[in-house]
Parts: structure tokens; C-alpha cells; sequence
């Protein structure tokens, strides 16, 4: 029995072309590597036979005997695969291409990657809404409090995860609400991982410093990725924004825990009115524990939680836009939208939206598959992107800084991607800082 390993993500793709392309992701070591042709349809039937003497009869039936025990000798010096068996070391090089994570380029490679499968039809992310109920009460959170009565089970979940599958979804990500307290959190957990796709986790921390348990079968099924959020390092400003005093203290805690357990770990600094510019001190303590560190300040604003005094002033995101701005990257103004297209999100009750923070309903899958979806409504949903129907746009010079994007307006709107007054003032509050950083600076 030939077995993958536990820390393997891997998956084998049909190319428009007839050829074919693997990627093997070894978390331990943070590894990705990616192989073409006929050894990665030689891949793909060690993963689906497992049994040496079935994987040797697909090998003569395809002309690659010959290349077979020296494939195996590879994956198995790689840690990619375990097995008693012993392999002649024949050939070498067979994994055409090898990056690190940590490597400098591999945002670049991703990129390519994700390009590949677009171009191929292939769908890449899947992001699972378990649950809208949550275990805080931020005060700018922005989840649909009419749907706090529904979540996703098991079943369901297995049944997203599977057509996602042959949709070619590579990563699946597990968000809320808080998805942890989902009953059935570590069993979706567990079965994403049992189909060698990322699993990708975020969470405020709470329960999995509760629960030791869960936490420890967590680590135990190699998440690709945890994510948390920090809105400060001082904890009362921390607590004031959750609405829950201690829970500084669990997320920090838990964020140490990681760092211990060599999780790949993301912390993410959201600014709001109760915190501005408290990502420079978070931000510092993400590169002291060498974790991945996001900030933003583009608020959604959603009325029915009355959260709009959550929103940084004109003047404050135009201080962290000065604080953030990478000069060399600056937004060109042109709709650029992926939803649908490279992922999707699913919401507690089966609607799908094209991302996890757009809340244009694709459909529901009580009533539509996911494939259904993305063969027709996705393309009705990109039409909608188009600049010419943004009407009331393009009439001013900080346009070109908008992003245009209808993640951060869908709540404002009185329809579709509408001129949106949060959106233009990020977009004014960007050139502002643009101009500044120019005349300071540059």
C-alpha cells in the first residue's frame, strides 16, 4: 500500500491542450511542486489506486514502466509519499518544477498558477460560510444577522466539497461567523483534508483556546492556513471592538500556539474608528513571530447591524493609505473582478455569491448546482462589471484610484455596482494620500 502523506495537498488537472499538470503542496517543509504530462497522470493513478501492483498496470498500459520505481524513489526521498516498499533510484527530476513558500517569488507562482486554471476552466477557491453565529459581537462586523439561524452540516458540506472537486477547486477556506463553533466544524475540516485539498481556517481563536481538543485535531490534519484577527496589541482596544473582555488574551494566546506547532499562521489587522493606525504596532509583532500580516480599512457597511460608526473618517483612511502605499503598485482604476470565476463563496444557506464579501446571489444549491452556476450565472454576473454601466463614474479625477468594486458597496447600493459614496471617498482619500506621499517622499 503506497500511502500520501498526511501534510500532502496535491490535485491533477486536464489541460485544454489534451496534457495534463499535478501540484503537490508539502506543508511540512513548505514545498510546492508541479509536474506535467505523463508523470502527472502517473501521479493521479498512484493517488487514486494506491495498490503498487494496480498503479504498475496503468504504468504498462501508458508506456511509462520504465520510469514508474524511479518516480516512486523521488516522491518517497521527498516525503511526499510513505511505504515499506523499496524503489530503485532509476531516474530523477521527474517533479519538473520545485518553489519554497517562503521564496520570494512564490506570490508570482501562485499568480501563474491560478492563471493556468482560469484559463483551463478550472475553478480554484471555495470559501464555506458554516455559520454567521459568532462567539464575539464585533462592533464592525458586517454578517447578514438575519441568517444567524442557519448553518451548514456535514452532509451538505461534503456535497459542496465534492462538486468543488471536480470543479477543480485546490484550497477550500472555512470562514463564518465564527466557524469553529459549527458542530460539525472538525468533521468539514477533516474532510477536506481527506481529499488533499488546503484547507485554509479563519477565526477569531476563541474556541480553539477553549476547546484544547479541537485545537489539537486541527493541528493534526495540517491546515495550510490559520488565520486571525488582531485589532491591537493593547488589549482593551482589542475587547472594546469584540465586545469581549479576555478575548485579547485567547486570540494571542492561540497565535503562540500556532507559532509553536509550526502552523502556517496569517494575522489580519482590520481598522476601524476604535483603532486607527493600530496595524503599524500589530504589524510589527506579525514580522517578530514571522507570521503573514494583512491590514485593510475598506469598510462594508451593512444597516441592518447599524455598524457604519465602525468607519474610519476621510481623514484617517487617508493617514493609513499614507502609512500603506506601495508606490510601485498603485491602483490603475480599471473593474478587474475574479468572482465566480477563480472562487466562490458559499453563505449558511446554500446561496452562492461570487466571493465571500459580495452578496450578489448566484443562485442556491438546494435548487442549482455549483457547476450549473458557474456554466451560466457567473457570466451574467461579470456583464454587470462592465465600466459602462457604471453611470454615474469616470466624471472625476480621483476615479482612477476607485476600485471599483462591489464587495464595498453592495449595501449602499439601489441596485447593481451604483455609484457608491464609500467608495468614492476611499477613492479620494487614496489620491490625497497618493499626491502627499508623492510630494514627501518621492
Amino acid at each position: 500500500m503506497i500511502y500520501i502523506q498526511p501534510h500532502v495537498c496535491t490535485k491533477c488537472y486536464e489541460l485544454n491542450n489534451n496534457s495534463s499538470v499535478s501540484f503537490i503542496t508539502d506543508l511540512n517543509n513548505k514545498n510546492d511542486y508541479v509536474i506535467y504530462g505523463d508523470i502527472s497522470k502517473l501521479w493521479n493513478s498512484i493517488i487514486e489506486l494506491r495498490y503498487y501492483d494496480s498503479i504498475l498496470s496503468f504504468a504498462k498500459k501508458n508506456n511509462l514502466e520504465n520510469i514508474l520505481n524511479g518516480f516512486l524513489f523521488e516522491l518517497k526521498k521527498n516525503n511526499i509519499i510513505a511505504t515499506k516498499n523499496k524503489y530503485d533510484n532509476i531516474n530523477s527530476n521527474l517533479m519538473s518544477f520545485k518553489i519554497n513558500r517562503n521564496a520570494k517569488n512564490f506570490h508570482y507562482f501562485e499568480s501563474k498558477k491560478k492563471n493556468l486554471l482560469i484559463y483551463n476552466n478550472y475553478l480554484c477557491d471555495v470559501a464555506l460560510n458554516l455559520n454567521y453565529r459568532c462567539n464575539l459581537n464585533c462592533k464592525h462586523c458586517c454578517n447578514n444577522k438575519d441568517m444567524f439561524q442557519f448553518e451548514i452540516n456535514i452532509d451538505s458540506a461534503k456535497k459542496i466539497i465534492n462538486e468543488a472537486y471536480d470543479l477543480g477547486v485546490y484550497s477550500v477556506t472555512l470562514t463564518g461567523g465564527e466557524a469553529t463553533i459549527n458542530k460539525d466544524f472538525f468533521q468539514i475540516a477533516k474532510y477536506v483534508r481527506e481529499k488533499f485539498l488546503e484547507l485554509n481556517i479563519l477565526t477569531n481563536g476563541q474556541q480553539l483556546y477553549d476547546d484544547k481538543l479541537l485545537f489539537k485535531n486541527i493541528i493534526s490534519i495540517f491546515p495550510a492556513k490559520v488565520q486571525l484577527s488582531l485589532y491591537s496589541m493593547n488589549p482593551e482596544i482589542h475587547d472594546n471592538i469584540t465586545g469581549v473582555k479576555g478575548s485579547h488574551f485567547k486570540t494571542l494566546s492561540v497565535i503562540k500556539e500556532l507559532k509553536l506547532n509550526k502552523i502556517n499562521t496569517t494575522i489580519s489587522c482590520f481598522q476601524t474608528s476604535y483603532n486607527p493606525l493600530s496595524f503599524i504596532e500589530v504589524k510589527n509583532f506579525a514580522e517578530s513571530m514571522e507570521m503573514e500580516f494583512l491590514s485593510d480599512c475598506r469598510f462594508h457597511y451593512n444597516p441592518k447591524n447599524n455598524n457604519l460608526n465602525a468607519k474610519l473618517s476621510k481623514q484617517e483612511i487617508e493617514k493609513y493609505y499614507i502609512e500603506t502605499l506601495d508606490m510601485n503598485n498603485l491602483r490603475n482604476g480599471c473593474l478587474n473582478c475574479y468572482g465566480g470565476i477563480d472562487r466562490i463563496a458559499v453563505m449558511p444557506n446554500l446561496d452562492v455569491n461570487p466571493c465571500n464579501y459580495c452578496y450578489y446571489i448566484l443562485g442556491n444549491l438546494k435548487n442549482i448546482s455549483l457547476k450549473e452556476i458557474k456554466e451560466t450565472k457567473v457570466k451574467e454576473f461579470q456583464n454587470k462589471l462592465k465600466p459602462e454601466n457604471l453611470k454615474d463614474c469616470f466624471k472625476h479625477d480621483y476615479c482612477k484610484y476607485c476600485m471599483y468594486c462591489p464587495i464595498y458597496s453592495c449595501y449602499l447600493e439601489d441596485g447593481f455596482l451604483k455609484k457608491s459614496d464609500i467608495l468614492c471617498e476611499d477613492a479620494q482619500a487614496y489620491k490625497n494620500a497618493v499626491l502627499y506621499r508623492k510630494k514627501h517622499i518621492f
